[in-house]
């Protein structure tokens, strides 16, 4: 799994919790940093959209999501199976 993937999932859990307005996400999410462009990889990947005032999860953001925490739950279950 690459650096990003962890936070991003971390930006829609946190999106999912409570809808949040665009300045929130922004103050909370932008960055800088080259190497961690969490904010800007959500959107450029179509997982995230602006409502109006409000940031939401699209549906593609979902499925990356849930597909994201099965690979997770795997490899919890492969490492505590592992002699």
């Amino acid at each position: 799994m690459d650096t990003l993937t962890p936070l991003i999932c971390d930006l829609l859990e946190w999106l999912e919790r409570s809808p949040r307005t665009h300045a929130e996400v922004i103050d909370g999410w932008r960055t800088s940093c080259p190497r961690l462009p969490v904010w800007e990889e959500a959107t450029d990947k179509g997982y995230v959209s602006r409502r109006g005032r409000l940031v939401e999860v699209t549906a593609k953001g979902r499925s990356f999501l849930s597909r994201a925490r099965d690979l997770t739950e795997t490899a919890a279950r492969e490492q505590i199976a592992a002699p």
